[in-house]
């Protein structure tokens, strides 16, 4: 099976033989899940846990469309047992496929076996059909004196000891063996034929409880079903049919094919039919939002079926007819010799079959390379016409990523669920469960010192314009997809004046009635997987597809209040905020912790993660927060009306679940959610911070943390004013539904000497001696090494995960190179703005990159090019050269912000009091490295006033405000 083509091969033999069910064996495909392939058929699978290991053994079980819909449940068991339960008319039917060890494994391995097989029949319900079927590598005979309760006089050959194992088994567990049931010639009960041709055993099988052995009508091989295996295949005919489940579950709708919006014509044809339904639109003055809504509604969607139409996934098959010539060749082969008796002609034309079966295994690499080749092509052109998605996803799909996997899934009981219908009710219960937290008392939300201000007069709350709307309308992002109403943005955007016409009466209705359609309250829930064990639903994020049109009316009111309450956010905050980046806040940690190494001051550092932040909100602070930003009313209404009766639901498989009501936290996906955040978020912090407890930043400024969102980093010089922030965070991070989560919360410490652990409610914060900060790694040292292994450790998997892109010969190099820097440098110099770059850390990253380039170009050595010319070739510079370009983009950009910023890095920490006094004595030499280079440049003056006026000319390259950084 690992072999290319293979599965094709048995999906042509499973079609031609009309079954519903087949078990494989010795499938050697590591761990274990599910997929549906291009045929339409399902493939479930068991294989070594180490997906990564060396593939040997494997089983799996191949369905119909049929059979698949009346899958009850699978377990994946080892690598040599997989089982499956499938609902029928009469009575549920469970299958056990198996490969059981060789006669001439050890004793041990055939007792583990088959206790692994008895454990199974223990768990299987005792009102099931069962049916034992694979490779058992038993050969039972023909004699069943005393033995016609478990098999016929049918059977083949002589009884081996496996075969002894078997028939104990099947009297166990009161089954028959099928294979020895009825009469037929020997040929068709030979199931594997050694490569001498003289040695026939029958040592695969199929058995049956012995109960319904009248429904088994036969069993016998098939000998002209050929796959390049030295087995034949059996096949059992059965007077049982799978019943199909009935399913309740409502489908997704298609999306629309808005790719053919990039065409002028289709275009114009699209906003015609748009403007002529809208004209023709009725409304009435009685009717309601929702009735509006829907008309306005069903105009878009009938105009894209029309015009659009859907997309559908192109299952083009790969495998030439060539190919499927050259196996009918070798089939002919194969059946001329099972009608040969000679065993010296038979050997003949046994080697001259596999000589035709190496060609049908060269055709089928090369049928995909050539379609690998087709691939590049469409991915050279969507390079060509900056056509990212598109590139992005052919990218995907030749990098091998098996994102096609579906993994069982876990219900409460820790027992694996693989019925569509049921884990769709899993997903849907844990996601209802997630999303709703404990809400904290209203009484004490906010605190006493919350009092409601008049609202900003700047901030405008009449009803939204044309020219706003269509502004927002022009701002939606094209590629995201659609809500429940399945609307996208490219089809809003084709013509924003027409789409501001039809959205302008409906959104003046909701500004004075302060109610949203339904549509607009309701969110799909979209999984996206994340590292661990994907069966756990908690290895899985959420993702909440709001309505594109609700976008509209949000980022209306994101304009209109972003300025205001920007400007009254606290400065440590950078979260989601204009002009503020990680790296700002990871370069002002490094300095920080090393000018604390340099002067030998005493620093704690405190990392908090909350539980949930953003979906643990409570909507009473929500509203607090709002009022203390001076947001005015009829905006808050706004807001609270597309919370109220919001709910969720969940897609899976393509179904969709029943809403559930979601009523704490923010709305994901929302353009408001994140600044929402940040203003409760402000008010818990100012509350914890009302007296001085942090570190001196310069002389007159102190600093008491580094937020980024909600990631936030505590610093002090004490452990009892360390402490003091952390519970005070607790108490008030409670009153908002906000709770610390202590298993991943660290503290780090510099220069002290107390080793009093820090606790929160008598749980021990665990201390560590560095972190992963905002995706870069700080040590106690402040330094960059550390950061740059990893940064390296990490570019190495990416690298190595896109290997079938570097080694694709229709990809230009000019293509590879793009993917390389998107993909890979990206990786590598992620946060390089904020390294103390060494000769040596140059040289690592540089024989990185150099090592990729000449992969990317295929010179091998003893083949060698100078680094010049590699990087002539290649259009590359040297990373040193890239890196300080980025620290200078990023430099310019800070020295712009305001003298009171705290990521402005050219002035150094000043300490207070026994600090100060000692400062010149307790100084180290060698600390003041990461500032001295930030402050040195060839092209530049060293000295930081001078620099500043440079970086902040707007005819300097470094002061353009354009420069990415």
């Amino acid at each position: 099976m690992t072999d290319i083509g293979t599965l094709k091969e048995v999906e042509k033999v499973f079609k031609n033989y009309k079954m519903e069910i087949l078990g494989l064996s010795e499938t050697r495909w590591n761990g274990f899940g599910e997929f549906t392939t291009q045929e339409g058929n399902s493939f479930i699978y068991s294989g070594h846990q180490d997906e990564n290991g060396a593939a040997s053994y494997g089983v799996g079980i191949l369905m119909s469309k049929t059979a698949r819909k009346g899958l009850l449940d699978w377990t994946p068991v080892s690598e040599r047992l997989i089982t499956a339960r499938f609902k029928s008319k009469v009575r549920n039917i469970s299958i056990v496929q198996c490969y059981a060890p060789t006669n001439k494994a050890t004793v041990e391995d055939k007792d583990a076996f088959y206790e692994q097989l008895e454990n199974v029949f223990r768990k299987i319900k005792k009102q099931d059909i069962i049916m034992l079927i694979g490779d058992l590598n038993a050969k039972v005979g023909a004699d069943n004196h005393g033995l016609e309760k478990v098999m016929g006089k049918h059977g083949l050959g002589v009884r081996n000891d496996n075969g002894e194992r078997l028939i104990e088994f099947c009297r166990n567990y009161d089954l028959v063996i099928g294979g020895t049931l009825f009469p037929h010639k020997d040929c068709h009960k030979i199931t594997w034929k050694s490569p001498d041709c003289i040695t026939t055993n029958q040592i695969d099988h199929i058995a049956i409880s012995r109960k319904w052995r009248r429904s088994l009508l036969d069993t016998r091989n098939k000998r002209g079903a050929h796959c390049g295996s030295d087995h034949h295949l059996v096949v059992a005919s059965i007077r049982l049919k799978v019943a199909a489940k009935q399913t309740m579950a409502e489908k997704r709708k298609g999306r629309y094919d808005v790719g053919k919006l990039k065409n002028n014509t289709v275009k114009g044809e699209f906003n015609t039919e748009l403007s002529n339904r809208f004209y023709t639109l009725q409304m009435g003055n009685n009717e309601t939002i929702n009735c509006k809504w829907n008309k306005t509604k069903d105009t878009f969607n009938k105009t894209c079926e029309d015009v659009l139409g859907t997309t559908r996934k192109q299952k083009e098959p790969w495998v030439s007819d060539n190919t499927w010539k050259l196996i009918e060749e070798r089939n002919k082969l194969g059946q001329r010799r099972l009608q040969t008796l000679d065993v010296t002609e038979e050997r003949s034309i046994r080697a001259e079959y596999y000589r035709k079966h190496k060609e049908v295994k060269r055709s089928f690499r090369k049928d995909r390379r050539d379609w690998t080749e087709n691939l590049a092509k469409e991915a050279e052109q969507a390079a060509e016409q900056s056509d990212i998605r598109k590139l992005y996803s052919i990218t995907k799909t030749l990098a091998n990523k098996k994102s096609f996997i579906k993994k069982p899934v876990k219900n409460k009981d820790n027992q694996n669920v693989v019925v569509t219908e049921d884990q769709l009710q899993i997903w849907a219960e844990y996601f209802k469960e997630l999303l709703n937290r404990d809400m904290p008392d209203s009484n004490v939300i906010g605190g006493n010192d919350e009092v409601l201000l008049e609202c900003d007069p700047r901030i405008n709350s009449n009803p939204p314009s044309r020219s706003e709307i269509i502004k927002a309308v022009k701002d939606l992002k094209n590629g995201k997809s659609p809500g429940i109403d399945n609307i996208p943005p490219e089809v809003l955007k084709a013509c924003p004046e027409t789409t501001a016409a039809m959205l302008q009466p409906l959104l003046e209705e909701i500004w004075h009635k302060e109610t949203l359609p339904e549509d607009w309250q309701t969110g799909l829930l979209v999984k996206i997987p994340k590292k661990g064990d994907l069966t756990l639903c908690g290895n899985w994020r959420g993702i909440t597809l709001l309505s594109i049109p609700s976008k509209i009316l949000t980022k209306i009111i994101l304009y209109r209040i972003q300025n205001v309450v920007d400007e009254n956010l606290r400065k440590e905050q950078a979260g989601f905020r204009r002009n503020r980046s990680c790296v700002d806040m990871i370069n002002t940690l490094r300095i920080i912790i090393e000018q604390s190494a340099e002067y030998q001051a005493p620093l704690y550092l405190t990392f908090v993660d909350f539980e949930k932040a953003f979906d643990s909100l409570s909507r009473d602070a929500i509203w607090k927060a709002l009022h203390k930003f001076k947001i005015p009313q009829k905006l808050i209404n706004i807001i609270k009306a597309t919370y109220d009766n919001y709910s969720c639901r969940v897609i899976h498989e393509g179904k969709v679940s029943d809403p559930f009501q979601v009523q704490t936290g923010v709305k994901q996906g929302c353009q408001i959610s994140p600044i929402i955040f940040l203003m409760v978020l402000d008010g818990v912090m100012r509350r914890v911070i009302t007296t001085p407890r942090g570190i001196q930043w310069r002389l007159t400024q102190q600093i008491e943390d580094l937020d980024f969102a909600d990631d936030i980093c505590f610093m002090s010089h004490k452990i009892e004013d360390m402490k003091g922030k952390i519970q005070d965070l607790k108490n008030e991070g409670r009153k908002v539904g906000l709770k610390i989560n202590t298993s991943k919360t660290k503290e780090m410490r510099i220069n002290c000497k107390i080793n009093t652990p820090l606790t929160v409610d008598s749980e021990i914060i665990e201390s560590v001696d560095q972190f992963q900060y905002l995706g870069s790694i700080v040590d106690k040292q402040g330094g960059s090494d550390i950061d740059v292994d990893q940064r390296i450790r990490k570019a190495k998997g990416a690298f190595a995960q896109l290997m079938p892109i570097w080694r694709c010969k229709e990809l230009r190099t000019g293509t590879k190179l793009r993917i390389f820097q998107s993909n890979v440098k990206s990786v590598l110099l992620y946060g390089c703005q904020t390294w103390r770059v060494t000769q040596a850390i140059s040289k690592k990253l540089q024989t990185f990159i150099n090592s990729c380039l000449r992969r990317i170009l295929k010179i091998f050595w003893p083949n060698v090019i100078p680094n010049h010319e590699l990087w002539s070739k290649t259009n590359q510079e040297p990373v040193a050269t890239t890196i300080k370009k980025r620290k200078f983009g990023w430099i310019g950009h800070t020295l712009r912000k305001s003298p009171d910023d705290i990521s402005r890095p050219m002035t150094g920490i000043h300490r207070g009091g026994e600090y100060q006094d000692n400062m010149a004595k307790n100084r180290r030499e060698g600390g003041q490295g990461r500032r001295k280079e930030l402050g040195r440049s060839q092209t530049l003056s060293s000295k930081p006033c001078e620099m500043e006026i440079i970086c902040c000319s707007p005819m300097s390259p470094h002061g353009m405000k354009g420069n990415k950084y």
